[in-house]
C-alpha cells in the first residue's frame, strides 16, 4: 500500500516537475556557492572562479595549526607591515593580508565583544597585549556572562558554556563551510515550500479527482489507508530533502574542498555560546532545515485533510518561512514570541551569533535547541490530528 501511494506521488507530473526544479536549483545554488569567494593572487589579480576557494585555502595554509600568543603576534606584525604599504586590490594584499584575514577577524572579534567590527584595534595592540590575549578573552567571557545572564542560574550556564571553548584555538581555513551554511539555509526554505506543496496533494488529490467516495468505501479506507498516506508524506519529505541537500553538498564540497571542518565557530564569532566546529555547524543547519521541511509537510497535510483542497495548504510553508520573518520585524516589540518562531530553523546563521537563552525553573535552554525540540514535538503531535481529520470525512 505504501509503494502504491508513493507511486501515485512520484508519477504525478506536477510533482515530478517540482522535484526536478528542486534538483535543478541545487545545481544552480552550487554554481553560486563555488564562485562566491574572492581570491587575489601574488600579482594582485582578483578572481571568483570555481577554483577560487581552493586557491584561498592554499593561500592560508601556512597559518594552519594552533594559534598561540606567539603566532598571533606574528599576525599582528604582518598586518601592521602590510597596511602601511598596500591596498586591498594589490599584490601585497594577496601575499600578506589575505592569508591572515580569518585570524585578523578572530582577534578583532575577541577584543571588541560589545562593539562593532573595528580594524583599528589591530594597530593599537602592543607585544605585551598580545601575550595576554587569551587572558583578555577569558575576562571578556566573564563580562558577557554577566551581561546576558539575567539570573544566577543563567550566568552559571553561560560561564559553563564559555569554559567549553578550547584555547588556544586551532585554525584551518573554513571558507567553504562558511559559504555553504549561507546557501544551504536558503535552499532549505525552497525545499520546505516544495515538500509542503507535494505533501498537501496527498490528501487533496482524492477530492480533486472526485475519487473520495471510492477511497472511503474500501475496507481500509478510513484506517490503514489514511495511516499509509501520512507515512508516504513523511517518506516523501525525507527523500526529497536528502536528495536535494546531498546533491548540493557533494557538488560544492567536491569543488571547494572540506578544509576547516574542525575549525571552531568561535574563529568567526568569538562569544557565541554554540561551542562547535564548522562541520558541526553545517550539520546543525542541515538538521534544522530538515525539521523545517517536516513541519511544513505535516502542517500542509493537516490543512489539506481538513479543507479537502490544496490551495490553502500550499501557502503554509511560504507563510512560515518567507512572510513570518517580515511580520516579526514589524512587531519587533514582541521579541520573546518572535525569537521562537519556525523561521529560526531556516535562519540558524543569525541565531548562533546571539547568546539568547531561556530559563524554565532551574533549567536553561539555548534558543536553537529549544526551537528544534518545540517544532519536532509539534510535527509529531500533529500526526494524529491528520489521521482523525481525514478518516472522519463524511461521517455524521
Amino acid at each position: 500500500m505504501l509503494k502504491l501511494e508513493l507511486k501515485r506521488i512520484f508519477s504525478k507530473k506536477i510533482n515530478v516537475f517540482a522535484i526536478g526544479l528542486a534538483l535543478i536549483l541545487a545545481v544552480i545554488f552550487s554554481g553560486f556557492a563555488v564562485t562566491s569567494n574572492r581570491y587575489v593572487d601574488e600579482n594582485g589579480n582578483a578572481s571568483t572562479g570555481i577554483m577560487a576557494t581552493r586557491k584561498l585555502t592554499d593561500n592560508r595554509r601556512a597559518w594552519k595549526g594552533t594559534l598561540t600568543e606567539d603566532e598571533l603576534g606574528k599576525v599582528i606584525e604582518q598586518n601592521k607591515n602590510a597596511v602601511t604599504q598596500s591596498s586591498e586590490e594589490n599584490a601585497i594584499y594577496g601575499t600578506a593580508l589575505q592569508p591572515i584575514d580569518d585570524i585578523r577577524s578572530f582577534i578583532i572579534s575577541v577584543l571588541t565583544p560589545d562593539s562593532e567590527y573595528d580594524e583599528s584595534v589591530l594597530n593599537q595592540i602592543t607585544e605585551e597585549n598580545i601575550q595576554e590575549f587569551y587572558d583578555t578573552y577569558h575576562k571578556n567571557m566573564e563580562k558577557m556572562a554577566e551581561e546576558y545572564g539575567k539570573t544566577s542560574v543563567q550566568k552559571k550556564y553561560l560561564e559553563k558554556k564559555y569554559n567549553e571553548i578550547k584555547l588556544p584555538v586551532e585554525y584551518e581555513s573554513y571558507s567553504s563551510w562558511d559559504t555553504m551554511i549561507m546557501y544551504v539555509e536558503t535552499y532549505s526554505i525552497i525545499l520546505a515550500i516544495i515538500v509542503g506543496f507535494i505533501c498537501a496533494g496527498i490528501f487533496a488529490d482524492d477530492f480533486q479527482t472526485k475519487a473520495d467516495a471510492v477511497f472511503f468505501s474500501t475496507k481500509y479506507g478510513r484506517t490503514k489507508a489514511v495511516k499509509t498516506k501520512i507515512l508516504a508524506g513523511i517518506a516523501t519529505t525525507v527523500m526529497i530533502y536528502c536528495m536535494g541537500i546531498i546533491l548540493l553538498s557533494v557538488i560544492c564540497f567536491g569543488i571547494m574542498g572540506t578544509s576547516g571542518m574542525n575549525t571552531p565557530y568561535q574563529m568567526y564569532q568569538a562569544y557565541s555560546i554554540y561551542i562547535m566546529s564548522y562541520g558541526q555547524y553545517y550539520l546543525l543547519t542541515v538538521v534544522c532545515g530538515f525539521i523545517a521541511s517536516m513541519l511544513a509537510a505535516v502542517v500542509s497535510m493537516l490543512i489539506a485533510a481538513k479543507m479537502h483542497t490544496i490551495s490553502v495548504a500550499v501557502c503554509i510553508p511560504f507563510f512560515l518561512y518567507c512572510l513570518l520573518p517580515f511580520i516579526g520585524r514589524a512587531l519587533s516589540g514582541y521579541t520573546t514570541l518572535f525569537n521562537l518562531i519556525p523561521t529560526i530553523l531556516t535562519n540558524v546563521q543569525a541565531s548562533v551569533k546571539v547568546p539568547l537563552i531561556y530559563q524554565i525553573g532551574n533549567c536553561v535552554f539555548r534558543q536553537i535547541p529549544l526551537v528544534m525540540v518545540m517544532y519536532t514535538v509539534m510535527a509529531i503531535a500533529l500526526l494524529p490530528f491528520i489521521y482523525k481529520s481525514f478518516r472522519r470525512y463524511g461521517n455524521k
